[in-house]
């Protein structure tokens, strides 16, 4: 039988009756055809059809006792909807996910996890529940010494943490200094030091234009890696402390635009420096244009 709405006419447990057998027997023969028809609407690019299907199957299966074939339903259900529905996608994957959880599966999980944050940073626009997936993904992969993705996940999340309906610029800040100084070791990740320096600098200016903890985080790379002194980045965070303490935009809009010259600011570093220089004076002028 080749199309799939027929099949889910079908669906029913109650149809195998005439078989005999169990319950358990009726529902998995009717999430066997749920699934195929799952699998014929994804060829036929209907693409909330396929993941209704795979949903409906996977609650067949939890009725069969099957909860790691309902789960792993749920995700081809998360794949069908993400296109053309990601709020039914979110919710058929949270519950996968849950049950991966149940089973002990954390990298899985944190995969999926993974996924999830970017479905609602991306699509649905949730930066609450995208940071709090991208932090509990980095969490499930340092418990299975993943520290490079746990590492990337929580770095994820202190971007967002300075998105600006966030503005935690100290849990951004903690983030990036923690993940610096676990990668001073890592020959891997060592080149990407001066990037999590400067990050943590601007956050710590933008809570408060703190230049007190933020020249004091300064000393402290400097010690955790010596050869930072000689960069540009050490240059421009030395530079916005000192027009943060003297209260003086101007040097900080400078200080942008030759830094900016030599390494595109990307928005993120932009919006967090506006916060900056906003709260030096009252009324400022968007520094967005001092970079074109």
């Amino acid at each position: 039988m080749s199309n799939p709405d027929e099949l889910v006419a079908q669906k029913s447990p109650g149809i195998f009756s005439f078989l005999g057998g169990s319950n358990l027997s009726k529902y998995e023969d009717a999430s066997d055809l749920l699934t195929q028809a799952g699998n014929l609407y994804k060829l036929q690019r209907r693409s909330v059809d396929a993941g209704r299907a795979f949903e409906q199957a996977a609650d067949c299966q939890l009725k069969a006792e099957s909860p790691d074939e309902a789960a792993n339903t749920l995700v081809e259900a998360f794949k069908s909807y993400k296109l053309e529905s990601p709020e039914q996608a979110s919710n058929c994957l949270e519950k996968a996910i849950n049950m991966f959880v149940q089973r002990g599966q954390f990298r899985r999980s944190a995969n999926f996890k993974t996924d999830l944050g970017e479905l609602y940073e991306n699509e649905l626009h949730d930066i609450k529940k995208s940071i709090q997936s991208y932090e509990d993904a980095s969490e499930w992969y340092k418990g299975d010494s993943a520290t490079a993705l746990a590492n990337k996940c929580a770095l994820k999340a202190a971007d967002l943490y300075c998105d600006d309906s966030i503005k935690e610029y100290t849990k951004a800040a903690t983030t990036y200094e923690r993940v610096a100084q676990e990668s001073l070791n890592n020959s891997l990740a060592k080149w990407s030091l001066k990037e999590y320096f400067l990050k943590a600098i601007l956050c710590r200016l933008a809570d408060g234009n703190d230049y007190s903890s933020a020249n004091a985080v300064l000393q402290r790379f400097t010690q955790w890696d010596p050869s930072f002194q000689s960069t540009k980045e050490f240059e421009f965070s030395n530079k916005l402390i000192e027009a943060v303490k003297n209260g003086n935009s101007d040097e900080i809009a400078l200080a942008a635009k030759n830094f900016d010259k030599f390494s595109r600011l990307d928005g993120m570093k932009v919006r967090i420096l506006n916060t900056i220089k906003n709260n030096v004076v009252s009324a400022p002028d968007e520094i967005d244009e001092d970079f074109t």
